[in-house]
């Protein structure tokens, strides 16, 4: 049976990929920081409670599914918004850390199953903003575009183990998380979002 891991998968497009991925007979692998969202998995999936900043416990998920057809880079948060000169540099730094760095790590533990088997892919989520950028969030555009970068570069050097790379650029998703940020978002612009101004 052909595995996928996703990152980030217990909730939004990550867990709308694993559903895919399970309808197309796959054996699904999550991971994701949201202990609730893994509890509510259907039971024949596995998944661990694991951030994808971290190294050795995304090393161990890989290293215990033996073999990995599909990588989901998944993870990423929406970081800071706020005008350039108004946002802090720690914040810059963990929004590129769990967007870009997670989607590296990830990569970088499998692709050592996917040469040796010669075949796979991996699927990097990136974002409109990773293609035309967005204002009053520049940490998180430039996560999203050093990921376009990422998966060219992993295409490339993969591609001649018959691995191949690629990114999705998805807009705004409904949810929790999009409604945070268009609230954050207002209160960057001035506005008043008690009154819907």
């Amino acid at each position: 049976m052909k595995q996928v891991l996703i990152t980030a998968g217990a909730s939004g497009i990550g867990r709308a990929m694993g559903e895919a991925f399970a309808d197309a007979g796959f054996q699904v692998w999550v991971t994701d920081v949201d202990a609730a969202g893994l509890a509510d998995l259907p039971q024949t999936w596995h998944g661990r409670q694991v951030s994808a900043t971290d190294e050795v416990a995304m090393a161990d998920v890989i290293a215990q599914m033996g073999r990995i057809d599909v990588l989901c880079a998944n993870a990423g948060i929406a970081g800071p918004t706020a005008r350039v000169e108004d946002v802090a540099l720690d914040d810059f730094r963990a929004c590129v850390s769990v967007n870009l760095e997670g989607a590296f790590i990830a990569a970088k533990h499998a692709a050592p199953l996917m040469k040796a088997a010669r075949s796979g892919a991996i699927v990097i989520t990136s974002s409109t903003a990773g293609i035309y950028g967005y204002p009053n969030r520049a940490p998180y555009a430039a996560a999203k575009w050093a990921m376009i970068g990422l998966m060219k570069t992993l295409a490339m050097e993969l591609g001649p183990f018959g691995i191949r790379a690629n990114a999705i650029c998805p807009g705004s998703v409904e949810g929790p998380r999009m409604e945070g940020v268009l609230a954050r978002e207002a209160v960057a612009k001035g506005h008043d979002t008690r009154s819907g101004l």
